[in-house]
């Protein structure tokens, strides 16, 4: 179980957070693609929008500069947020189709399910000696996708996002230390159901 802490302002700003913490560079800088699933009616991005709890997001994700075409290689994920903490599952996926991926999420969900976005961005990683971790998530694209999987239209969030993950039982003062201000509760899925669905 884990906490989720996010940070929104200039490159400039989040470095300054990274750097105060003493965390350094863990992995290569990727390319992250997450294709989002809802109701026809988006139940998951009201929920997420009122702050409703429990509630959950599913999604494929990938990596590289690949469109989700044809056949998936990648990951299923269920995002869980509980009242205080939230919970991730995976399932990996190889070579399986794109009717066979939403066959495979209405079933883990019970419910139908279309897919509606897709959200690519730059994402860096850090950690420091206490073992808490950072991303810093920049240039992120919104793409509008059809039932049928074809990309519409897309469009760019110049937004960054810094994101601390700790354990529940890790004191989260840390993330007050001076930049309370700016504290968000960034969804980059809701953010692009707004660019295109409202």
């Amino acid at each position: 179980m884990r906490n989720e802490i996010k940070f929104k302002g200039s490159y400039e700003q989040l470095r300054k957070i990274i750097n105060s913490q003493s965390a350094q560079r863990t992995f290569p800088n990727r390319t992250i693609n997450s294709l989002y699933f809802d109701t026809a009616s988006l139940n998951d991005y009201h929920d997420s929008e009122e702050g409703t709890v429990p509630r959950k997001k599913i999604r494929v994700r990938w990596y590289g500069t690949s469109r989700f075409e044809g056949v998936a290689t990648g990951t299923l994920e269920t995002k869980k947020t509980l009242s205080n903490h939230r919970e991730k599952t995976s399932v990996s996926i190889k070579g399986i189709t794109q009717e066979e991926i939403l066959s495979l999420v209405n079933n883990l969900r019970g419910e139908k399910l279309i897919p509606v976005v897709v959200v690519t961005y730059q994402r860096q990683y850090f950690q420091n000696t206490k073992h808490h971790r950072f991303t810093l998530d920049s240039k992120i694209v919104y793409s509008n996708i059809s039932r049928t999987f074809k990309y519409l239209n897309r469009t760019f969030d110049y937004t960054n996002i810094l994101e601390l993950k700790i354990n529940t039982n890790v004191d989260s003062s840390i993330a007050m230390n001076g930049y309370a201000d700016l504290q968000t509760r960034f969804s980059k899925y809701c953010e692009a159901v707004k660019r295109f669905r409202n």
